[in-house]
């Protein structure tokens, strides 16, 4: 597929799409628990249901990826996000949203997965991933910001499903500039199935397991402030900054570019994000939770790009980049279902010290996949 600048630019709004949810998902959390009765279990279940559904959609790519026109199902899948974040503004039980939150997940890890395969498939994929994050976290984070600061206080959920309804509207029109699909490139169509080697698949959990990590913690980001004593009005700023802190990393990851290699940033980007979790373990201070919260969007975005390039890298062929999406859904459905039961079992100190674990074992995921690409 040959990636002009028309459909770099459509992807972005679909990559933008693809990220909302999982911005507002620490107030949405908190508002199921504060407002709506759930315990932290129940609503990080909410969290991990959504991901499963974000990782269905990648996981099924192989078959529906070249079979669907992309800017067709990119205007369908924006009008079921639009209706079911309405519906979560008027159910109030929880098996009910448990239903529709797995459905909003579907479409934007589709959303994802068609913004992956078109940045893949650019000259320079770490540069266009990088660009892809910087974009797209810097408006989340201005979307995140407004919703923390005049919306979630006085309108709750339904004022905040409204807003994030209007821009899926306004961004969904960039469809019309992606590609029509895979067979318009004259690709395989993914129809075949295909088994990734071994250092594709370690590459794979390695970002499951990041992604683990960070939504494990970033999934009650709001909670450990207010157990740390903060409001809600010190903490939507931090919870804007880790966003802007991801663009900020993935900035600097356009500049460094590969001068250095693709291994050391890598691993240093890694060591960052396990430093920062574990700075959460105890919050003494507003600074110290800050600091924290903004050096984990520093170094997830500064790292996802390297991730993503080392994967393509290996990947020659382009067939599992499109899998790249289920691996951070399945890490991140599984981050917040296991924070909830670790912070309900043993508070948020636990909590950081799994995703410290998840995070440490992803590192030795990448140094094991380096080792066998080298012996063969």
């Amino acid at each position: 597929m040959k990636v002009d600048n028309r459909n770099f630019a459509g992807a972005l709004g679909i990559y933008t799409i693809g990220g909302l949810f999982w911005a507002f998902l620490p107030f949405f959390v908190g508002l199921k628990v504060s407002t709506g009765g759930f315990s932290q279990t129940q609503a990080g279940s909410l969290g991990s249901a959504y991901l499963i559904g974000f990782s269905l959609a990648s996981m099924t790519a192989l078959w529906w990826a070249g079979r669907f026109n992309w800017r067709k199902l990119a205007a369908v899948m924006a009008a079921v996000v639009i209706a079911a974040l309405l519906l979560l503004s008027r159910v109030e039980g929880f098996g009910l949203s448990l239903m529709i939150v797995p459905v909003v997940g579907l479409m934007m890890g589709a959303f994802w997965t068609v913004a992956y395969r078109i940045f893949s498939g650019s000259a320079n994929p770490e540069r266009a991933f990088s660009i892809g994050i910087v974009v797209s976290y810097s408006a989340l984070a201005l979307v995140t910001f407004i919703i923390g600061e005049y919306v979630v206080a006085d309108f709750g959920l339904s004022g905040s499903s409204y807003v994030l309804g209007g821009v899926v509207l306004v961004l969904a029109l960039s469809a019309l500039l992606l590609p029509r699909g895979l067979e318009s490139g004259g690709e395989d169509s993914g129809q075949a199935s295909y088994r990734p080697s071994l250092p594709v698949a370690l590459a794979l959990l390695a970002i499951l397991g990041t992604s683990f990590g960070f939504a494990a913690v970033w999934a009650f980001t709001e909670r450990i402030g207010i157990d740390a004593g903060f409001n809600t009005s010190q903490i939507s700023p931090v919870i804007a900054s880790n966003l802007l802190a991801s663009a900020g990393g993935s900035v600097l990851a356009t500049l460094l570019g590969m001068r250095v290699g693709r291994m050391l940033p890598l691993f240093v980007g890694m060591f960052a994000i396990l430093l920062s979790i574990v700075s959460l373990a105890t919050v003494d201070s507003f600074s110290t939770y800050a600091a924290a919260v903004a050096g984990l969007g520093l170094s997830i975005g500064f790292v996802m790009p390297y991730q993503m390039g080392y994967l393509a890298a290996l990947d020659r062929d382009n067939r599992f980049v499109l899998l790249i999406a289920a691996a951070q859904g399945i890490g991140s459905a599984a981050g917040p279902f296991a924070g909830g039961a670790a912070a309900d079992a043993g508070g948020y100190r636990l909590l950081v010290i799994i995703a410290g674990a998840v995070v440490a074992a992803s590192m030795l995921a990448i140094l094991f996949s380096t080792r066998v690409k080298n012996e063969s």
